[in-house]
């Protein structure tokens, strides 16, 4: 598996965990602690995500050279 594989690999488990996270935050009996550890956590899935998209960029950039 290439580096590019492993980035897009991990960039679709981020994103099916914000889904999980955001689909979590719709339960109207979720206590506020555990709403609050959702946000945090959608909130860290989305700085990870975004430093793999721009990584997953650059792999594109150089594979296309």
């Amino acid at each position: 598996m290439t580096e590019l594989e492993k980035v897009e690999r991990e960039i679709a488990t981020l994103q099916q965990n914000v889904r999980s996270s955001t689909h979590a935050l719709r339960d109207t009996n979720l206590s506020e602690d555990a709403a609050n550890r959702e946000r945090a956590s959608i909130e860290l899935y989305w700085h990870h995500l975004n430093e793999l998209l721009m990584k997953r960029d650059g792999l594109q950039f150089l594979a296309d050279e």
